[in-house]
């Protein structure tokens, strides 16, 4: 299946996420398309029959998704409908307020949120990235 990972390129760590996300996705044998949030081209993303959304935790008590990502995301009508999966870097005051920020940003483009993940590091979400089932939209 072909799977898109759009991210937030606000920190580097999520791009090392996704990094770790994409080989375990490979390993189970999915196809993946990565677009970071400042990418001018989402070619491809239509064909993608899941989604995965990586941000990091930005502002401690009032988390909010990045300015960058929120805009790639709102400019994005291809994305409805999509099985959803929102993912964050774990650690610091606000991960899990981010994490619910997030899928309501998502969840207002009409993404179809199947799971959410805080990842600790780019093993665990190969980890997830292997073990995770995913069905086509």
């Amino acid at each position: 299946m072909l799977v898109g990972i759009i991210y937030s390129t606000e920190k580097k760590v999520i791009a090392k996420l996704v990094e770790g996300l994409k080989r375990g996705l490979e390993e189970q044998g999915h196809q993946v398309k990565v677009f970071p949030d400042d990418t001018d081209s989402f070619t491809g993303l239509a064909a993608c029959k899941s989604l995965m959304v990586g941000s990091c935790v930005t502002g401690g008590f009032k988390p909010k998704t990045p300015s960058r990502l929120k805009d790639a995301l709102s400019k994005l009508n291809i994305i409805s409908g999509k099985r959803s999966i929102a993912f964050v870097a774990s650690g610091g005051i606000g991960e899990r307020k981010a994490l619910i920020q997030l899928m309501n940003d998502m969840e207002k483009q009409g993404c179809y949120m199947v799971n959410q993940q805080s990842f600790s590091s780019e093993d665990d979400a190969h980890r997830f990235g292997k073990s995770v089932s995913l069905k086509p939209s």
